[in-house]
């Protein structure tokens, strides 16, 4: 199987929509419904959605929640960072 992301001109949405879901986390059940609907009737292109194109969509999602998740909680990287100089010394 291949996974295939950003792959298509919807790619930044799902990525703007992952960032706004670490705001309003009712996002994230609202979009995985929408894929699982998607995912089971294609009705607009007229075939079926391969399962990379649907896991690729959920990570396109995660990659923009990662990212805000990181960029409005600086504490959870400084205290990363602080772990790997601690054990790097």
């Amino acid at each position: 199987m291949r996974i295939i992301v950003f792959d298509d001109e919807k790619s930044l949405a799902h990525l703007g929509l992952g960032i706004l879901s670490v705001m309003w986390p009712w996002i994230w059940i609202v979009f995985t419904i929408y894929e699982v609907v998607e995912f089971c009737y294609r009705w607009r292109k007229g075939r079926r959605e391969k399962i990379g194109e649907f896991i690729g969509d959920l990570v396109e999602f995660l990659v923009g929640a990662g990212v805000a998740g990181m960029l409005l909680c600086p504490s959870n990287i400084s205290g990363i960072a602080g772990i790997v100089v601690g054990v790097l010394g």
